[in-house]
């Protein structure tokens, strides 16, 4: 019987997304489809072979093959496909970004810095170190996923770079000494929730300074739209200021779940001494919980906002109003990535 189904065929569009993007719950699953932590572990060889598979569909379709009829088994392979390319390729460029630097690669990159922020003492030093290990990486992570509009020089990276890691590292510092008589007064596992708040409030304000003047080019000349036919219309301000804005606060609420999560789990585990006394299972028990963690901050965060976003022309700028589509109709509507 499963054989049978296996070979029915259905008329199958590879341009429909596989969950309803309308929905919260439709983008989260989608995002944790193309942002799966284990895709990190991908090799390129068959990153590429996915990327040939979906161009091809794609050449297919621009000669009128939109919708195919496609076994089962097919459709799950497409969509297999299309979620590898989504968490290796950058949507706009087609360029594969380097491996560190996906949004798959989130979970397993940030192990470490997840043990410093949250397991450390939180001594000057410790805070100091590990707030910019953070903004160094979220620095690069904002780069290689950034709007192909975007275009920022080696003084603006820098200049991005550094303010995030000024003020992450100021945040941390001033919560240290905010906190400081609270923290004296805890005992035991409690003593967790000190870190947790310091980072919080340091990664979420930082990470958003970060991306607002990384891609603050995209609030100042705009960002790309392209028509359903993907033919570029022009660059938008009110867009840029938009995409951009949405994406910072993204970066607000991605730190949520993998600081708050293992911290809840750490302080019930010490609570009820089910910590492992052996420091090696320890360390990968440890290990385990931010990686789960960590995989499900990014969906949760960037499900929030539609990846690729629709917006009505009406209101937009002047230059945007009467546009045709190459059929003659009206355009009503317009597309753009706001970035991640």
């Amino acid at each position: 019987m499963e054989t049978l189904k296996d070979e029915q065929t259905t008329l199958f569009d590879h341009t429909a997304p596989q969950y309803d993007q309308s929905s919260y719950w439709g983008r989260v699953r989608t995002l944790f489809s193309s942002q799966n932590s284990f895709n990190f572990f991908l090799s390129n060889k068959t990153c590429i072979e996915a990327k040939h598979l979906v161009d091809e569909l794609n050449e297919n379709r621009e000669k009128g093959f939109i919708a195919t009829e496609r076994t089962q088994a097919e459709i799950k392979k497409i969509h297999r496909a299309k979620n590898i390319v989504a968490s290796s390729y950058h949507p706009d460029t087609g360029e594969l970004i380097p491996r560190p630097m996906r949004l798959c690669s989130y979970a397993a990159m940030s192990i470490p810095v997840q043990f410093g922020l949250l397991l450390s003492k939180p001594t000057p030093f410790n805070i100091i170190f590990w707030q910019w290990a953070n903004q160094t990486y979220s620095a690069g992570v904002n780069y290689a996923n950034r709007n192909a509009s975007s275009s920022l020089d080696n003084k603006g990276l820098l200049m991005a770079y550094s303010a995030a890691a000024t003020t992450s590292v100021g945040i941390g510092l001033g919560m240290r000494q905010l906190l400081s008589p609270i923290a004296s007064s805890l005992k035991g596992p409690s003593k967790l929730f000190i870190n947790f708040f310091i980072s919080l409030t340091a990664v979420g304000s930082a990470g958003s300074l970060n991306l607002l003047i990384m891609r603050s080019k995209e609030i100042r000349e705009g960002i790309t739209l392209v028509d359903s036919e993907g033919n570029e219309r022009g660059k938008s301000k009110t867009i840029g200021w938009k995409a951009v804005t949405s994406t910072a606060m993204t970066r607000l609420l991605m730190p949520i779940p993998p600081l708050l999560l293992p911290t809840i789990t750490f302080y019930y585990m010490e609570k009820r001494n089910l910590v492992p006394k052996n420091k090696y299972v320890k360390a990968v028990c440890d290990a385990t919980i931010f990686f789960a963690y960590l995989s499900l901050g990014p969906p949760l965060a960037c499900g929030v906002f539609e990846q690729t976003a629709r917006t009505g022309v009406s209101s937009l700028e002047s230059e945007f109003q009467g546009l045709k589509d190459t059929k003659g109709n009206d355009i009503n509507e317009l597309y753009y990535n706001k970035g991640l």
